[in-house]
């Protein structure tokens, strides 16, 4: 756990920057359901929503993970997670890092939407309580499929519901 926890301590959340392009792009690749983000889209993410887009790198320079997010019109309050990904050895730690990240944007801007799709699969559906985990007073929902046809879903956290469904 000692291991654990010094990786932890030599990382940090950035805002992404153009010399980053070719990392997310290149870990993008790695996972066949992801669409590679052209070098516009990422610098449209970049130059329009640019606290919702991050990533993670050691202290060292070296870039672990990305998070391409945007807030959303409809419903004005939610956030719209796009990708997030991780270099395989450092998948355990994004999570915790972006859901704290996520904490902090969510209470400043007071989003009451979290949106994403997955596969509604068990390793999926784990990480989706994990995530939900980090939130207090949370519901998971499965709303939509995703019309590509990757067998994805669109889950929707709503945050800070009361323990009788109402925001």
């Amino acid at each position: 756990m000692k291991k654990a926890n010094s990786a932890l301590f030599n990382m940090q959340i950035r805002a992404i920057e153009p010399k980053d392009f070719a990392f997310i792009r290149s870990l993008a690749a790695e996972f066949p359901t992801f669409t590679v983000p052209s070098e516009y889209v990422l610098w449209f993410f970049i130059r329009f929503h640019p606290d919702y887009c991050r990533v993670i790198e050691q202290r060292s320079g070296v870039l672990k993970a990305y998070l391409l997010a945007m807030p959303t019109s409809n419903p004005r309050d939610g956030i719209a997670i796009w990708q997030a990904a991780a270099t395989e050895s450092d998948r355990a730690f994004t999570l915790e890092f972006f859901a704290a990240y996520l904490r902090d944007l969510v209470g400043h801007t007071g989003v009451k939407s979290v949106f994403f799709s997955m596969p509604n699969d068990p390793a999926s559906l784990r990480l989706i309580n994990s995530l939900a985990k980090q939130f207090a007073n949370c519901e998971i929902e499965r709303t939509n499929s995703v019309p590509a046809g990757q067998n994805e879903f669109e889950f929707k956290l709503s945050l800070n519901v009361s323990k009788t469904g109402e925001a």
